[in-house]
């Protein structure tokens, strides 16, 4: 960046705090989420596409995320107990598969409004906010193959309805909270982190 400041004219002025926070931040993500989706769809005819997703209060603040992966990256991160300490393994899923099954999270819904009007989490409202996105990455709903969700039923019932617009998908049960949980115990364990660190260090590698 600074040799590239070098050739700036004197006339050259740096963006205020408001462009940085505001129109820069916006182009930047937008930039983002075209380079991501674009990557995640290289695949998605061969392989599918899987959507998954779940809510949380973060600092009083109830929010639903929701998140798209390619096929055979989420069914093997669920196979090898799908949970934050896993996420440096994508690397390896791409050399096994020679693919591009990337996973990325598509939108992050605020649901203050709604639940302080006195409306919860449920099947219908679920569904209302994932199709939309879902449509924007997929107006033909086909590439689509399968929802994994928690197993509350309002949320399973919210796979459903999904599955009615999308008529490949189907909804099945998500065991992370629990594998996080254990993994996370495994986690500590000496072994485990000299593994973990080594797996992140030849995955930099990659990425370098």
């Amino acid at each position: 960046m600074i040799k590239a400041a070098r050739h700036v004219p004197t006339t050259y002025q740096t963006p205020s705090n408001k462009d940085v926070g505001g129109k820069l931040l916006v182009e930047n993500y937008n930039d983002y989420m075209s380079d991501m989706t674009a990557k995640l769809l290289i695949d998605a005819a061969d392989f599918g596409l899987t959507v998954f997703g779940d809510g949380a209060t973060i600092v009083k603040c109830p929010l639903t995320n929701i998140l798209f992966a390619g096929e055979i990256f989420c069914v093997t991160c669920c196979l090898l107990c799908c949970c934050w300490q896993f996420h440096k393994i994508c690397f390896i899923t791409n050399v096994l598969t020679g693919g591009y099954e990337y996973q990325v999270l598509m939108d992050v819904v605020d649901s203050s409004k709604h639940m302080a009007e006195g409306g919860i989490k449920d099947a219908e409202y679920l569904a209302k906010q994932i199709i939309p996105v879902m449509l924007r990455a997929n107006p033909q709903r086909v590439l689509f193959n399968m929802a994994v969700f928690d197993g509350a039923g309002n949320v399973q019932k919210g796979g459903q309805a999904i599955g009615a617009r999308f008529p490949h998908v189907i909804t099945i049960h998500g065991g992370e909270h629990v594998c996080s949980l254990f993994v996370g115990k495994v986690f500590q364990e000496p072994c485990m982190i000299l593994l973990k660190n080594f797996t992140a260090i030849v995955s930099f590698s990659f990425l370098c």
